[in-house]
């Protein structure tokens, strides 16, 4: 069982850390440090926020982003493979990460 964790919540969805756990093993020193703090990067819908030139409201939009399965497994294949050889598990990691995926400006906690 694959059970991928974002510890990051409203307002300060962006202060968080990525966690892995297969069968219930932690992987979670697997992820490269410079990918633990971030958004992975897999495909999904997202939201942004900017402030409207003119009026102090702000303003939401939701774009598309991200990887597809295959591409985001080769990009991130140096260090899945530490995980895994196993081709169904990594897209089992992908298919978890997207579940919890996040943008920077996406949850509004730092209007």
């Amino acid at each position: 069982m694959i059970k991928v964790e974002w510890t990051g919540v409203s307002p300060t969805l962006c202060m968080g850390n990525w966690h892995i756990f297969i069968d219930g093993v932690d992987y979670s020193d697997k992820i490269p440090e410079k990918l633990r703090r971030e958004p992975m990067k897999t495909y999904g819908k997202y939201s942004k926020w900017h402030f409207d030139s003119n009026t102090p409201y702000e303003v939401w939009e939701t774009y598309k982003d991200g990887l597809d399965e295959e591409d985001w497994i080769e990009e991130n294949n140096y260090w899945l493979s530490t995980i895994t050889n196993n081709y169904n598990i990594k897209c089992g990691i992908y298919r978890a990460i997207q579940e919890q995926d996040w943008r920077f400006n996406s949850c509004g906690g730092c209007i």
